[in-house]
């Protein structure tokens, strides 16, 4: 019977040691906007959520300048503009629902009048403000911010407006538009402004 048992027992260690050694590892998968905070969504289909946008405020590697590399042909300016921005009451602020960067129906159409004046202005340099509402971490609003300029971005890159001419930055929650809780406040807080250069 002992020598049963301790067969048994050899068998058992055997076995837990050849099943450790060949587990798998876990795949690793970069972060993504709800890796921020427990309460949001996942950004819609049709938005960047696959591109890796928004993993830090410039997108650059640690330690890098964050407009090293970037040339007009990759969509972004050599470098930033440095002069003053101003607000122009011919281009509307685009408002987005909660947690979301996609473009709603209403969005596209107040960009599509933004385009039409844009085009007529062709000197025009515009900047793009992402703004969040105070809901999620900073971090998170900051990249939200972040992918709301950068979605607009590129709708106005594809009705044709020069990728040289659009410079974009996230406040994130830093900069609301109406102060306050609740939904009324928070609607407004959820916006890309427009402001212009030239």
């Amino acid at each position: 019977m002992n020598r049963f048992s301790f067969l048994v027992l050899a068998l058992v260690a055997l076995v837990a040691l050849f099943s450790e050694g060949c587990s798998k590892k876990a795949k690793q998968t970069s972060p993504s906007l709800s890796d921020f905070g427990s309460d949001f969504d996942e950004p819609a289909e049709d938005s960047f959520a696959d591109s890796g946008l928004g993993s830090d405020r410039s997108g650059a590697p640690a330690g890098e300048d964050e407009w090293s590399g970037m040339t007009g042909e990759q969509g972004l300016t050599d470098r930033p503009y440095s002069g003053e921005w101003s607000s122009d009451p011919n281009l509307a602020t685009v408002y987005f629902a909660y947690n979301r960067y996609d473009l709603s129906s209403e969005a596209r159409r107040v960009l599509s009048d933004n385009v039409s004046y844009l085009r007529s202005r062709s000197s025009v340099r515009v900047l793009l403000e992402g703004h969040c509402d105070e809901r999620g971490t900073e971090e998170y609003n900051q990249a939200l911010g972040e992918n709301r300029a950068l979605a607009v971005r590129e709708y106005l890159i594809s009705q044709g407006i020069s990728p040289s001419r659009i410079d974009i930055i996230s406040y994130g929650e830093l900069r609301p538009a109406m102060p306050g809780s609740g939904e009324s406040a928070w609607s407004q807080n959820r916006r890309v402004e427009f402001k212009v250069a030239g």
